[in-house]
């Protein structure tokens, strides 16, 4: 992503912090990052949609982290654990992003917005599912709706914490505590055989909040614009090369985050990531999915 655009990022993410959305203005904004209103706009085309734009920003981030780890294969409890520590350590290194999202999540910015916090908070779900299967086995399932219930519970309270004071807990401790205190959980519905909420109730309180399993066109074409930016670190393109390329996609992320992306836009600009094999599956995927032909 352009410094430019970081800037900006970390810019909002410092005064919706300290100040609230509302009462941020893009003055405000553009005036910290020390830069005119129309920089500003190069990049984005509202408030609203640098909003949605810094929580793909570093949700992307802590998606990268978790993927790493997960692709390392380790005994499922190692995997976790290790994971859990990417996400406080995150949390640690991004203060400011937290307490705006606490700050944040009730409001009422926009209907786009209130979905892709719901989204988030189903992926959340869906990581605890796979993750607590794989820790505690298939006898587990009667249990996994209300025990996701309380991983989220226990995890989101002690997150808060980070928010007032991030050197009163250590990632490693609270991520080998909460462990611990699942077990606990576990052994106790085992014993008693009690449940609350299975994980099909779970799933059917987020579709009747407008929340389904499949991801929106507009999030799928924005996780295979993120691969592929991943894909070309691995690449042996020139630093020029690299840099050209990465800022198409950039571009094309900017652009999938409008209410409406265009399509024109789109068909001509992935024209310029044509004859890189390892990115062409992609490309290919996007087209489709936004029904244009590739140049």
């Amino acid at each position: 992503m352009k410094q430019r655009k970081v800037e900006i990022i970390e810019s909002a993410i410092a005064l919706f912090a300290e100040k609230g959305f509302h009462s941020t203005s893009i003055q405000d904004i553009t005036d910290h990052a020390g830069m005119s209103k129309g920089a500003f706009y190069n990049y984005f085309s509202s408030k609203e949609e640098l909003m949605v734009a810094l929580f793909h920003f570093y949700n992307d981030k802590i998606t990268h982290r978790i993927s790493e780890i997960e692709g390392q294969n380790l005994p499922p409890r190692e995997t976790i654990k290790r994971q859990m520590i990417a996400l406080f350590t995150s949390f640690t290194e991004h203060k400011n992003f937290i307490i705006m999202h606490f700050r944040e999540q009730n409001s009422t910015i926009n209907e786009e917005m209130r979905k892709h916090m719901l989204k988030t908070q189903y992926k959340s779900m869906k990581w605890l599912e796979k993750n607590l299967l794989a820790l505690y086995g298939e006898d587990i399932t009667p249990h996994l709706g209300d025990l996701i219930l309380m991983a989220q519970g226990l995890q989101n309270t002690y997150i808060r914490i980070f928010v007032f004071d991030d050197q009163l807990l250590q990632p490693e401790a609270l991520a080998e505590f909460l462990l611990q205190r699942l077990d606990d959980i576990v052994a106790g519905l085992k014993k008693k055989n009690a449940v609350m909420i299975s994980s099909d109730n779970l799933e059917k309180l987020f579709s009747r909040l407008h929340l389904h399993s499949e991801q929106t066109l507009q999030d799928t074409i924005h996780q295979r614009l993120f691969t592929m930016a991943q894909t070309m670190d691995g690449l042996p393109l020139s630093a020029e090369k690299r840099d050209e390329l990465k800022s198409v996609i950039e571009f094309l992320l900017s652009e999938n985050e409008k209410e409406t992306p265009n399509k024109m836009v789109f068909q001509g600009m992935l024209a310029n990531l044509k004859g890189i094999k390892e990115l062409e599956s992609d490309r290919k995927d996007i087209a489709r999915i936004m029904g244009i032909e590739l140049l």
